[in-house]
């Protein structure tokens, strides 16, 4: 683990972990589990709340890893689960009282209307998980997903409100200093979806804390994820060959043959359209604008080799800005949508 300073990302979290009675690593995972796979439980036996959470069978190393942060390497336990996804299979658990704990209980959580005490964001409790290296860690290891293709790391914040993950979204973007939205998972799950940019940077804060086994959740090599005979193919004939004939040979989608080739590396174009190699022309934007109706919007922008959707945008801005005769000049830059 690394020196306690450097897990830090802002001087208002040191700030609140050193206002803790644990450690600032033992606090960090605290904060971390919280927003994501751990909770802190009551019960009226004690009014002490107990950290507990659980894992499935082939995440037990992590959950291990997790244990001895809190000086419990050999606590964690099994039972066989009586509801939800796991339900009848053995789990590994673990579970710690502390009396520490209440500061974070007290943070953390209050009573809804129906009784039932729930998670909440605030200022504070954001601030020590944006603050934090290994909270953040912990939190995309929990309950974090990384989409290869499109280069996105996703955290499913679905035990907070809409707004609190506006809330949310609005101080990753502050730290990342890239998009990150709030997406909405079968009309009903709230969750961040970073753009590729701020994956990128997300990526490096975490990866020195992710453990071995979640490992597959920072490859962002897409090479890692394909039969190895695509890729060589990929390298060997992407420049010099018909897309479509290298989509056809090798059984893909022409759309996933231009995200692979994007995401091998073997296109020149930065910070474009996936599916382009540079620049709208003059003559291009000429046609687009003389030509484009959403009936044959599809085919134009296979022809053009971009989405139907930026056409869409980029004839709202010419028609904007009128084509202007002294801007007929200017490149409109293909935003790439990550």
């Amino acid at each position: 683990m690394a020196e306690a300073d450097q897990l830090f990302l802002s001087d208002r979290a040191r700030e609140l972990y050193n206002g803790f009675t644990l450690k600032p690593e033992k606090s960090m995972m605290i904060v971390g589990s919280i927003y994501g796979d751990g909770s802190l439980l009551m019960d009226r036996k004690s009014r002490s709340p107990f950290f507990y959470e659980n894992h499935c069978m082939e995440q037990l190393e992590y959950l291990k890893w997790k244990a001895s942060m809190f000086g419990r390497p050999d606590g964690v336990r099994f039972r066989i689960m009586s509801h939800g996804y796991c339900k009848g299979k053995s789990i590994p658990y673990f579970q710690i009282r502390d009396r520490a704990f209440i500061d974070f209980e007290k943070m953390f959580y209050v009573v809804g209307k129906n009784g039932r005490r729930k998670k909440v964001v605030t200022k504070e409790t954001l601030e020590l998980l944006v603050g934090s290296a290994l909270a953040l860690a912990v939190l995309y290891q929990d309950d974090g997903e990384y989409d290869v293709y499109s280069n996105q790391a996703i955290l499913n914040t679905c035990d907070f409100t809409i707004d609190e993950n506006k809330i949310m979204e609005r101080r990753f973007e502050e730290l990342l200093r890239a998009p990150v939205r709030v997406k909405i998972k079968r009309q009903k799950y709230p969750r961040l979806v970073l753009s590729s940019k701020a994956t990128d940077e997300f990526i490096k804060i975490v990866k020195p804390y992710v453990h071995p086994i979640m490992r597959y959740k920072i490859d962002q090599d897409i090479s890692h994820y394909l039969d190895q005979q695509i890729v060589e193919k990929f390298r060997k004939n992407y420049r010099n060959m018909s897309k479509k004939q290298i989509a056809r040979e090798v059984g893909l989608t022409l759309s996933e043959t231009y995200i692979i080739g994007y995401r091998l590396g073997l296109t020149e174009h930065s910070g474009y359209v996936r599916y382009r190699d540079k620049p709208f022309t003059e003559q291009e934007k000429g046609y687009i604008l003389k030509n484009y109706n959403e009936s044959v919007a599809k085919l134009m922008a296979e022809e053009l080799h971009t989405t139907t959707k930026y056409l869409r945008v980029l004839i709202h801005k010419m028609q904007a800005n009128n084509l202007e005769e002294g801007k007929a000049g200017e490149s409109i830059c293909v935003q790439y949508n990550s």
